[in-house]
C-alpha cells in the first residue's frame, strides 16, 4: 500500500511537471481560480497539505475528514476594481469516516457602459454594464486508511456577463496522505474538469475550464506551527510555486505570511512591486463564543492590496 501512495504522488507530480501551457491565457470561467478564505490567503494560499477547517473545499476536499464537529465559515473578500466576493461554508462529520459539506461563493461587480461614435472614439456612457459569477457545490470526504483520505466536490457555475450568462458543471478530487513522518503531510488536488452547459451566445462557443493541479507539503512540527508549500499548474499557464507559513503565539492569536512565486505577473515597474505575491494576517481564536476571525492582506503590487475577512463557527 505504501508502494502504491508512493507512485500515485510521483505520477501526480510528474503531471505538474509536464503539462504544457498550450492553451495558455484561453479558458473560460476564470473566477473558478479564486478562492476565499482569510487564513490560506495569508499563507499564500498554500493550502492544498493543510486544509484542515471548512475552507478545504476551496483547495483540497480531502482535507474535511480533519473537521471532526459541525463548523460553518463566513468570508468576504473586497477585490480589485470595485469586485465584491464572498462565500459561505457549512460542514457536517456525518461518523468517523465520513465528512459532508456544502457551499456557494460568488462575485459581483459594475461599471459605467461606454459608448463609442463612429470612429471608436469614447463619446458618452449609458447606464452601467455588470457581471457575476456563482458557484454551490457539494462535498464528501472519506477516511480510507490511517495514511489516507479521500474527498471530492460537484459544483455547479452560473457566469453572468450583462445580459448575457452561461452555466457549467465541475468536479474536484483531492487525496490526503500522512507520511511515515508524523510531522508531514502531502495532498494532493485536481480542481475544475467539467462540462459547459450552456452558452453566452447562439454560437455555443464553449469555454475551457480552467483546470488546476496542485501537490501540496505541510510540516507540522510543533502543535503552534504550521509550515506549507505547494506546487501549483494551471493547465491554461506555467507552474509556480506558493509558500505559507502560521505561528501561533498564543491560545488565542495566531500570525501568518506567505508568497506567491509568480509575483512577476503583477509588476508593473511601480514602486510597490517589491511587494508583489507577498501576504500577511492574522487569526483570533475566541473559545468562549465558538469562533474564529482571520483576517488577510494580500499585495498586487502597484494594482493594489486585497482584504479578506472570514468568520467561523464551530458548533
Amino acid at each position: 500500500m505504501k508502494k502504491c501512495l508512493i507512485l500515485i504522488i510521483i505520477m501526480f507530480c510528474s503531471v505538474l511537471l509536464v503539462a504544457q501551457n498550450e492553451n495558455a491565457g484561453t479558458s473560460g470561467f476564470t473566477f473558478l481560480k479564486v478562492n476565499y478564505s482569510a487564513r490560506a490567503a495569508a499563507m499564500g494560499n498554500a493550502y492544498t497539505g493543510l486544509s484542515n477547517d471548512a475552507d478545504a473545499v476551496f483547495f483540497n476536499p480531502a482535507g474535511l475528514v480533519q473537521v471532526k464537529s459541525p463548523q460553518a465559515s463566513l468570508t468576504y473578500m473586497s477585490y480589485l476594481d470595485g469586485i465584491n466576493c464572498g462565500s459561505a461554508v457549512y460542514v457536517y462529520p456525518a461518523n468517523e469516516k465520513t465528512t459532508l459539506a456544502v457551499f456557494a461563493k460568488g462575485l459581483t461587480a459594475t461599471e459605467d457602459r461606454t459608448i463609442a461614435d463612429e470612429m471608436g472614439q469614447y463619446e458618452e456612457t449609458n447606464g452601467v454594464f455588470g457581471m457575476s459569477d456563482f458557484i454551490f457545490g457539494i462535498s464528501a470526504a472519506r477516511y480510507l486508511l490511517s495514511m489516507l483520505d479521500v474527498g471530492i466536490n460537484a459544483k455547479f457555475i452560473q457566469e453572468s456577463l450583462d445580459d448575457n450568462s452561461a452555466t457549467a458543471v465541475v468536479f474536484d478530487a483531492g487525496i490526503m496522505h500522512q507520511s511515515t513522518n508524523e510531522n508531514v503531510k502531502v495532498g494532493i488536488a485536481i480542481r475544475n474538469i467539467g462540462k459547459q452547459l450552456t452558452y453566452h451566445t447562439d454560437n455555443e462557443y464553449e469555454e475551457v475550464m480552467p483546470t488546476t493541479l496542485t501537490v501540496g507539503f505541510n510540516y507540522h512540527p510543533r502543535k503552534n506551527i504550521y509550515a506549507t508549500v505547494d506546487i501549483y499548474k494551471p493547465l491554461d499557464n506555467e507552474i509556480f510555486g506558493r509558500i505559507g507559513f502560521e505561528y501561533q503565539i498564543h491560545p488565542m492569536l495566531a500570525v501568518r505570511t506567505g508568497y506567491k512565486t509568480n509575483a512577476s505577473d503583477w509588476a508593473t515597474g511601480g514602486d510597490n512591486d517589491f511587494l508583489s505575491g507577498m501576504s500577511f494576517g492574522t487569526g483570533f481564536n475566541l473559545n468562549k463564543y465558538n469562533l474564529v476571525l482571520d483576517y488577510a492582506i494580500v499585495s498586487y503590487g502597484d494594482l493594489g492590496f486585497v482584504n479578506q475577512i472570514s468568520v467561523k463557527y464551530l458548533f
